[in-house]
């Protein structure tokens, strides 16, 4: 495998050169502001893996302030209105008061989509808590849902006038980010002195281990890649010395269990060197592997089920459903309707078709394609709830 010039930095050590482990290409709906392939790299002297994409931060933080997939409470997560949810920040608040031990502790929940973790913090007797997210939407459902103060920004747009806080949390949040190491340093000018940082990441050293999607990482949104080394990384060498972290399981949706790792870090006097990452790209290369087999079973399943249907409606249009169009025989399809439960996706176009809610679907003979397989089980009940009498095909069957 031979090393390659890099379009984009390694955002953790700056190396310009690195290792390709996969492209992956996308059909994106005709307003999607990112782009429709992507390498996916290992960094030649670090070993952090990550996505070598020309976009730009700003394209990014549009991106998310328009198309977040949390505006769909159905399938989404970060409001906490699921059990598995609601376990999974329940679970991280209590992570939280065992650093901060002070009840009136201000602590800012950077990306906290619609305010679940605001409002576990809040159960637990925190009383300063306050919220930061790209999507206005989730803005405003944070504000209902943890009455407190939640602005509009980012990381690379924080509001004016926000002050400083004792600790901030990033759950998910860095895996989005383009420019980390800028983002590290505003991190650090909201610090109050002794104040510390929460950052909790995918785990990519197993993702192959919780395969549920070919590829279900990589895609547009997910563009760097951590395991336990890479995030300690990226604290040292940015000036934060970590304290403590480790593994852990989450669910991504019901019965879908999910790898992450998290570190607590607070600021240091000066940054240390990192140290070189020599598992991470194995790891990814099997998981590479293993999503090209899954991928190949998925194609034969969408042949059999054209080769029965000439005519398919196809329900989800999100990560998965843009590779199989671009990747599978599903291209081929003679797709009559593109179906998506949130609203952010519904009225654009995609492969010249508009993307429509399940209400405006009549029963008919056409078979429903389920284009998903973390949120199956989500998506029959939405057409079981609207009373559907289509035929309903999995990716799976």
């Amino acid at each position: 495998m031979n090393s390659i010039t890099l379009q984009r930095e390694c955002p953790v050590c700056g190396c310009i050169k690195g290792r390709l482990l996969h492209t992956q290409r996308f059909a994106l709906n005709e307003r999607h502001p990112l782009n429709d392939r992507c390498d996916y790299v290992a960094c030649d002297d670090c070993g952090f893996c990550f996505a070598d994409t020309p976009v730009t931060q700003s394209a990014y933080d549009s991106y998310y302030a328009e198309m977040s997939k949390y505006a769909d409470g159905t399938t989404s997560t970060g409001a906490g209105l699921s059990q598995w949810d609601a376990g999974r920040l329940t679970h991280l608040a209590g992570q939280v008061a065992g650093i901060a031990l002070d009840l009136s502790a201000r602590i800012l929940d950077i990306g906290c989509a619609n305010g679940g973790l605001l409002a576990a913090l809040q159960a637990r007797g925190f009383t300063e808590v306050c919220g930061i997210d790209p999507s206005p939407d989730c803005v405003r459902s944070a504000a209902m849902i943890a009455p407190g103060r939640v602005w509009t920004g980012t990381l690379s747009q924080i509001p004016s006038g926000i002050g400083t806080f004792d600790g901030i949390i990033l759950s998910h949040v860095m895996e989005h980010v383009r420019d980390l190491r800028a983002a590290m340093d505003r991190l650090r000018a909201l610090l109050n002195p002794g104040g510390w940082i929460y950052i909790e990441v995918p785990d990519a050293a197993r993702y192959e281990q919780f395969l549920i999607a070919p590829f279900q990482d990589f895609n547009t949104e997910h563009i760097n890649h951590f395991s336990e080394v890479g995030l300690a990384n990226l604290c040292r060498s940015c000036g934060f010395a970590p304290e403590s972290g480790g593994t852990k399981d989450i669910f991504s949706a019901k019965d879908i269990p999910y790898p992450a790792l998290y570190l607590f870090s607070r600021a240091a006097s000066a940054p240390r060197p990192v140290e070189k990452d020599a598992h991470l790209r194995r790891a990814l290369e099997g998981y590479v592997q293993a999503s090209r087999k899954l991928m190949e079973r998925i194609d034969k399943t969408i042949r059999r089920s054209i080769e029965r249907h000439p005519d398919l409606i196809v329900w989800g249009t999100g990560q998965l459903t843009m590779k199989l169009l671009a990747d599978t025989c599903l291209r081929e399809a003679n797709i009559v309707a593109f179906v998506d439960g949130n609203p952010v996706n519904q009225g654009k176009e995609l492969l010249g078709r508009k993307v429509i809610g399940g209400a405006e679907l009549s029963s008919g003979k056409t078979p429903i394609l389920v284009c998903s397989l973390i949120n199956a089980s989500a998506i029959i009940a939405a057409i079981r709830n609207l009373g559907l009498t289509n035929p309903v095909v999995g990716l799976s069957d």
